[in-house]
């Protein structure tokens, strides 16, 4: 693997390249965990002499990430444990729309298709012969000088962009295949959110009217199109994806036993459980839950990183401090 600041072994950049979006100083805090717990939607950067990681947030919650110490890759909320030492003005913290947010973390799937010439596919059949219920994935369009992504999920083509560019439709990387000596890279695995209620049927001719612009000057796929063995396990994530919708951890009339209980199942969804009897067990005072809030920091939870603790701990100190 190359530098780990720089390309992965197939030269790609090793974090994806962000759309336009709004960078924005890193909140003030003396702690990563501190940091992370007042973020919303944002991808964060951070890099030192040893590690570089990249983690995407949703909701304050950690949706996906991957950081890379050498030879070694560390996917999902252990990340988190890699940069916990990086100081914090070494963070980029860059402001990205919730829709951009749930589909960046496909470009860290295992590599399924390389180096394939764009020339020799039809652009609209190629996306959708990826775009296949259950599946989710990034293709990226490699040009000499220009990189497009076009993420797919639940049967349907997501988004796309260039680096620095408009997220938009598949018209802001089509013009790529087009390029000389373009190259198609794409990463694949399991789609953890299911197929949608409308997926896209697999692929068949388009009518040249419908295409734009048409496709039917441009060769069918080829066979590799799409990949022809079954897609690895999905990677591990599954700590951090995002939890179910529970009771409002903000209002005004809730105890705070049941404030502290809905803040910690917020950010642990079903691994709350394995929490929840620290707080049960205190005394049912804003005192009490106080000082169990603060004891989590110490605590070891199997499944749960000391990152993500301390996250928990943070969410329900932030909501006993509003009482």
């Amino acid at each position: 693997m190359s530098d780990v600041a720089g390309a992965d072994a197939d030269g790609l950049p090793l974090f994806p390249p962000l759309p336009e979006g709004r960078v924005v100083p890193p909140p003030a805090a003396r702690s990563v965990a501190r940091l992370v717990a007042g973020l919303r939607t944002a991808v964060v950067t951070a890099h030192s002499d040893e590690v570089a990681a990249m983690i995407v947030f949703v909701d304050h919650q950690p949706v996906d990430g991957m950081a890379v110490r050498g030879e070694r890759r560390v996917a999902g909320a252990d990340a988190l444990d890699e940069i916990a030492d990086i100081p914090v003005e070494r963070f980029t913290v860059t402001e990205v729309t919730p829709e951009v947010a749930r589909a960046v973390g496909s470009y860290f799937l295992p590599t399924e298709l390389r180096g394939v010439p764009a020339g020799i596919v039809a652009p609209g059949d190629f996306v959708r012969s990826l775009a296949r219920p259950g599946q989710r994935g990034c293709l990226l369009v490699r040009t000499r000088d220009a990189l497009g992504m076009v993420f797919v999920a639940g049967g349907r083509l997501v988004l796309a962009y260039r680096e620095d560019g408009p997220v938009g439709g598949f018209e802001q990387v089509e013009p790529l295949f087009a390029r000389p000596g373009a190259t198609l890279w794409a990463r694949l695995g399991p789609d953890p959110g299911g197929p949608t209620a409308d997926p896209v049927p697999e692929p068949e001719p388009v009518p040249a009217e419908a295409a734009t612009p048409p496709e039917s000057v441009l060769p069918p796929p080829p066979a590799m199109a799409a990949p022809a063995h079954a897609p690895p396990p999905p990677p591990s994530v599954a700590a951090v994806a995002p939890p179910p919708e529970g009771p409002a951890a903000d209002s005004a009339d809730a105890a705070p036993l049941d404030l502290a209980i809905a803040e910690v199942r917020g950010v642990l969804g079903a691994h709350a459980v394995r929490v929840e009897p620290v707080l049960r067990r205190a005394e049912p005072t804003v005192d009490g839950l106080r000082a169990a809030a603060e004891s989590l920091r110490q605590r070891r939870v199997r499944l749960l990183s000391p990152a993500t603790m301390e996250l928990v701990a943070d969410r329900v100190l932030a909501a006993l401090h509003r009482l």
